[in-house]
């Protein structure tokens, strides 16, 4: 089994990323856009989440940014009708706590929101996962300390027209790039601004 693969990025993809290691093997991983979103510069270190899945034309790797994306993957896929793809759609197109939020809320509109989802596939998904995700709550909704001025920049960015997934991938690419220094919310908007454009 593989759980995670460290090595230097060599290419991207909005759906794929290339990780060298060392001995000479090079892996390609399949990846949500929210992974896309955070990966380093091509030659940077990078560590990913793994998940190897056979599939009839062979294996494929799908990589995560921590464990709960590999593990919500990993669930989703075993809804009926959700192959890999809608899976990475599905925790491409929001968070993962907002995603086992949808599902055990039983949002039908959100889970609708995502590429490839209509009523029904929305309706089986919550029907047949919305009870298993119990075990994931407690690490969706821990709360980093940054957590308050990452949603008060999000907020601050939907107000200036944005939707909230690009203002969350903005935010946290500028949080990616900000190298641990303090900063208020005005200094946030104004990073995440400069990505967007």
């Amino acid at each position: 089994m593989i759980s995670r693969i460290r090595g230097k990025l060599v290419h991207k993809e909005i759906d794929r990323a290339e990780i060298s290691c060392a001995g000479g093997v090079t892996y390609e991983l399949s990846i949500p856009g929210s992974v896309f979103e955070q990966l380093p510069a091509i030659g940077e270190e990078l560590e990913l989440h793994a998940a190897l899945l056979a599939r009839e034309d062979g294996l494929e790797l799908y990589g995560f940014h921590d464990r709960l994306e590999r593990q919500l993957f990993l669930r989703l896929k075993s809804a009926s009708g959700v192959g890999p793809r809608l899976a990475l759609a599905l925790l491409g197109s929001m968070r993962a706590g907002q995603l086992i939020e949808a599902i055990r809320g039983k949002d039908l509109g959100r889970l609708q929101t995502v590429n490839g989802v209509g009523k029904k596939k929305a309706e089986r998904i919550i029907l047949e996962l919305a009870d298993k995700l119990d075990d994931l709550v407690s690490e969706a909704v821990e709360v980093k300390p940054e957590a308050g001025l990452v949603e008060s920049t999000v907020t601050a960015l939907m107000a200036l027209g944005y939707s909230r997934v690009e203002a969350e991938n903005a935010v946290r690419v500028a949080m990616r790039d900000g190298d641990g220094r303090d900063r208020d919310v005005e200094g946030l908007v104004r990073e995440a601004l400069a990505g967007l454009r």
